[in-house]
């Protein structure tokens, strides 16, 4: 949309020959800049969050990596704050986040907390592992033995009215830590029932 302004969308032809004819190098910077000005006009830091690529190896080869990727829960929950102050560049743009935040298939991770049952949860999750051999370990899904990243951010919105949010990076080796988000859920809402 950027690059085609006011000629958006494109013919099928001109999408082609942009993505032809265009340096991989200017297309990576494009795609950083798409992604991360919107995080940086919301105070969120380029130290607190930062996408420097696409999820999967077919679309990193249409367009490259242009540095590392990574995040801390302060950045994620600032960017949770924003969209739920209306601030995720307009009020229109934040409900349409929460949205698709909303439409997720079924609760897992920390969302599949039965605590949570009567509450509205607007959550994402996403999990990144690695495995190495290792003796008397059989490495799988979720299991990493050399990186098992299980991340969620949460806007939980109680029946009580009461609004938190959420932001949780965990890196628990070996072993698939859904349930461990689950009880953390359970955990936290409890506190906020005082």
């Amino acid at each position: 949309m950027r690059a085609f302004g006011t000629a958006y969308p494109p013919s099928p032809e001109a999408e082609v020959a942009f993505f032809r004819d265009t340096p991989k190098q200017a297309l990576g910077e494009l795609a950083l800049s798409v992604v991360n000005d919107p995080l940086r006009a919301m105070s969120v830091a380029e130290k607190a969050w930062r996408l420097g690529s696409f999820f999967t190896s077919f679309r990193q080869r249409a367009v490259p990596a242009a540095g590392g990727s990574y995040a801390n829960p302060r950045g994620l929950l600032l960017f949770l704050m924003r969209i739920e102050q209306g601030q995720m560049l307009d009020e229109w743009s934040s409900l349409e986040l929460k949205r698709l935040m909303y439409m997720t298939a079924t609760r897992i991770r920390y969302a599949s907390s039965p605590a949570l049952d009567k509450s509205a949860v607007y959550f994402k999750s996403g999990s990144l592992y690695r495995c190495k051999p290792e003796p008397d370990f059989k490495c799988g899904k979720y299991m990493g033995n050399v990186e098992n990243a299980m991340n969620s951010v949460a806007i939980v919105e109680r029946p009580d009215g009461r609004v938190y949010l959420v932001a949780l990076m965990s890196n628990v080796l070996r072993k698939n830590s859904a349930v461990d988000h689950q009880t953390l859920a359970t955990e936290i809402d409890k506190i906020l029932q005082d």
